[in-house]
């Protein structure tokens, strides 16, 4: 038997529907969230920590696909995600009391929750959000749905 992959082994639970909360950053010197009045709107994943990481190739590969195909889709620029940050290959010019901060008001815990920002009027983030959604939820069947599980649905 193959050994899992990191994103098929973070991919162990279907995604469900997260509510989308408004952050904001008047003091930040991101120029993405500046340029949407200091705002972003942000979705909390539960184990999913690690999902979009930049310094391994898999996860980046998967997650510059996922974020290309919701930017092409919704004729924007996609997302960010706290996995991206300097320590895993990129900044944006978040501080790290801001992403402190966005932790804090989306009630989510640095070791557990992948948090996704998008930088956007609200009914954006919300299409946005909603699309990424569908996306990971068609890369967890597509880990768990074998072909005798297929045949049973057909």
């Amino acid at each position: 038997m193959a050994e899992k992959t990191i994103v098929e082994d973070l991919m162990t639970y279907p995604v469900s529907p997260a509510p989308l909360y408004l952050v904001e950053l008047p003091k930040t010197k991101c120029k993405i969230i500046k340029n949407n009045n200091s705002q972003i709107y942000c979705a909390k994943y539960p184990l999913l920590k690690g999902l979009f990481r930049k310094d391994r190739d898999e996860t980046k590969k998967y997650g510059r696909l996922i974020c290309d195909t919701v930017a092409e889709k919704l004729d924007n620029f996609g997302f960010f995600t706290s996995d991206e940050r300097p320590e895993y290959g990129i900044s944006y010019g978040i501080s790290e009391s801001e992403y402190a901060y966005i932790f804090e008001q989306v009630e989510a815990k640095e070791d557990e929750h992948l948090v996704v920002m998008f930088a956007y009027p609200e009914r954006e983030a919300l299409h946005s959000q909603d699309f990424l959604e569908k996306l990971l939820r068609k890369t967890y069947f597509s880990y768990h749905m074998d072909e005798d599980t297929l045949k049973l649905i057909s």
